[in-house]
């Protein structure tokens, strides 16, 4: 079933009849929305003023193409190409997670703690050596979001990422690209007894790695399951926390004294990622939750 005209009203009107029993209300009005905007750069304020003007059939095949993906449960950020995280634009596809408002708020804990309360501390007379300059690695970089951003809201930060994935690099740097910052990508797997390519020390280690453990895939949406990369997403039930063990040992190594390690966690394994940390010798550990009121972030120092 195509859509029956080229009116605006209608096209909205087929959106919503097609897939209003898969999303919710919210949701839906969100991805007619996000569609509207990219294929005919129409916002949804000018709906009802636009409603019976026509759009081209090449633009009305971008719809029915959409609703056909959306129906499948292909992600709005696939089919769009793009996604949008903290402000700015990612591309995206299936070899990259699709960024998350979690992972927004891991990022803007990183720029409070370590950026703007550099500032404050600059501006109140409190100056430290290197007090605007800022060394971050950020391990397991997928599209590149994470440290993208970081670069981009602390100008003088210099920047370091690494991934396994060589498909997820080549994104990174796109979007690095996209974004105009200056980042050094490697290709590294961090499970590995390897040094790091690096021969300085950092202040922040930021990772949000695999942490979903195979069990809880029955709790995933099949957009989920279906689209986004696995080896970004999943670890065995039996060892969980096999990346963060990895990367806290590389932090040991590589952080400066004082220097923090920050990562996104999996809700359930909280108490047995703060746990592994005491242990390893890191001290105030906060755990912070998101804005769903999940346990989300741990930071840690040395």
């Amino acid at each position: 079933m195509r859509i029956p005209s080229n009116k605006i009203n209608d096209v909205v009107r087929f959106f919503r009849d097609e897939l209003k029993d898969q999303y919710d209300k919210n949701e839906l009005e969100t991805l007619i929305e996000y569609c509207f905007e990219e294929f005919v750069n129409i916002k949804r304020n000018q709906f009802s003023l636009k409603g019976n003007d026509t759009i081209s059939e090449s633009e009305l095949l971008k719809f029915n193409f959409a609703i056909k993906d959306l129906k499948n449960n292909r992600p709005i950020q696939h089919i769009l190409g793009k996604a949008d995280f903290y402000g700015l634009k990612f591309i995206v596809n299936e070899h990259v997670l699709i960024p998350r408002q979690e992972t927004e708020e891991l990022v803007h804990l990183i720029i409070k703690e370590n950026w703007e309360e550099r500032i404050k501390n600059q501006e109140s007379g409190n100056k430290t050596k290197d007090s605007r300059l800022i060394t971050i690695l950020d391990i397991g970089t997928g599209s590149g979001c994470i440290p993208i951003v970081l670069k981009k809201k602390i100008p003088l930060a210099i920047v370091y990422s690494i991934d396994i994935s060589e498909k997820a690099l080549e994104i990174a740097k796109v979007n690095a690209k996209l974004n105009e910052v200056d980042i050094q990508f490697v290709q590294q797997d961090i499970l590995l007894d390897k040094p790091l390519p690096f021969e300085i020390k950092f202040d922040v280690i930021v990772s949000n790695p695999p942490y979903v453990r195979n069990l809880e895939q029955e709790q995933m949406h099949k957009n989920v399951l279906d689209f986004e990369p696995h080896l970004a997403l999943f670890v065995s039930d039996e060892a969980p926390l096999i990346f963060y063990k990895s990367i806290a040992d590389v932090a040991l190594k590589s952080l400066k004294p004082e220097g923090k390690l920050y990562f996104e966690i999996n809700e359930y394994l909280a108490d047995e990622t703060i746990q592994m940390l005491l242990e390893k010798g890191f001290k105030n550990i906060e755990l912070f939750k998101d804005i769903n009121g999940k346990n989300r972030i741990l930071r840690g120092k040395m």
